[in-house]
């Protein structure tokens, strides 16, 4: 009889038992995990945490792209025929104005000879005209005549010159011949508007790079780069030029580097590379790993550890580059903050916590 009394007497208290249960827990202001752990084993939890210090925000800012020559030049046909001659190819070094092919040029020639010739008549006419003007033996009108027909045949002759020269192809730019069309072969027939040859100049150097929005504002020109290649050891370079605008399909920002070639024939221009660059000077800034936020109720929170317990606050952030973030308040320097177990953390619980190092020297 006596225990039928005890177990009435336990499920008729509140919290299904436990004395306080669920009205001490409304009490708290706990949260659902934090109720949960309020009612298991208060054992302390292993955790990591590091210790909130000052640093530099951003060491260097890296990326990747394709190397290219600083002066690369597309050699296109702008006449058709048969190719009498061809002077150059693959990997062969030319310097400006080298011949690279040549096609039949005897009508050209014969044309430009008749063009001067008809130039040359028509000053001729142009100054008899003008002395007879100056005596007035002839009007403006004939004079007007003639100097239009000068200024006709003076033109002709300038497009007969042009179509001389582009039976003849030369190398715009030196350096190394990067690529040449399978149909630029003596005897066979080019017409215009073939790309005849790629030309790099890989005496200097560049690399285009894609930088996204966090990390441009640490970027300007004349800044410090190091480039990496698998074929050569790194070299050192600098930024040349920084995009005012983002590309609208990508949203990064164009960044060149570039650098002198002392690695010769080891780097060519299609390479890939890698490239850190140096920062802009800035001051140190307090630090938090990015493992240590979390998002609360909209608001951004860490787990503090203090007196071996984990004590939920409130930060505010600024700047995140990978997986550090600026301190802007909530924090102050030598605090710990949890960086492991955070889903399974509540506010108040006991922990036993192993300093993985300082945040600001933390990579």
């Amino acid at each position: 009889m006596l225990i039928a009394v005890v177990l009435l007497a336990g499920c008729g208290r509140p919290g299904g038992g436990r004395p306080g249960g669920a009205q001490e827990d409304a009490r708290s202001g706990a949260t659902g995990e934090e109720a949960m752990w309020a009612r298991e084993d208060r054992t302390d939890r292993a955790i990591e945490a590091v210790e909130i210090s000052a640093g530099r925000f951003i060491d260097y800012v890296q990326s990747s792209g394709r190397i290219a020559g600083s002066r690369e030049a597309t050699v296109v046909s702008e006449s058709q025929g048969v190719l009498q001659r061809v002077e150059f190819d693959l990997g062969m070094s030319v310097t400006q104005g080298d011949l690279l092919a040549a096609f039949d040029e005897r009508v050209e020639r014969l044309a430009l000879e008749q063009a001067r010739a008809a130039a040359e008549s028509a000053r001729v006419e142009l100054d008899a005209v003008q002395r007879s003007v100056d005596a007035g033996a002839a009007s403006r009108n004939d004079l007007a005549r003639v100097e239009a027909a000068a200024a006709g045949a003076d033109a002709e002759y300038q497009r007969a010159t042009k179509r001389l020269e582009d039976r003849r192809i030369t190398a715009p730019i030196g350096g190394r011949v990067a690529r040449k069309d399978s149909r630029v072969s003596e005897g066979n027939y080019l017409p215009a508007g073939v790309n005849v040859a790629h030309i790099v100049d890989t005496a200097r150097l560049q690399i285009q790079l894609a930088v996204g929005e966090r990390e441009i504002g640490y970027v300007s020109p004349g800044a410090r780069a190091e480039i990496t290649m698998e074929t050569c050891e790194p070299q050192v370079g600098s930024v040349s030029s920084v995009a005012a605008g983002s590309d609208p399909q990508t949203g990064s920002f164009a960044v060149i580097v570039t650098w002198d070639n002392r690695c010769g024939d080891r780097v060519r221009s299609g390479m890939s590379a890698e490239v850190r660059i140096e920062p802009n000077v800035e001051h140190e800034a307090l630090i938090v790993p990015t493992a240590a936020l979390l998002r609360r109720q909209g608001e951004t929170v860490v787990f503090v550890i203090e007196n071996d317990t984990a004590s939920r606050r409130q930060v505010v952030v600024g700047r995140r580059v990978g997986n550090r973030a600026e301190v802007v308040d909530g924090l102050v320097e030598g605090e710990l903050v949890a960086v492991s177990a955070l889903s399974t953390l509540a506010d108040g619980q006991p922990v036993e916590a192993t300093l993985k190092g300082r945040s600001g020297e933390l990579r």
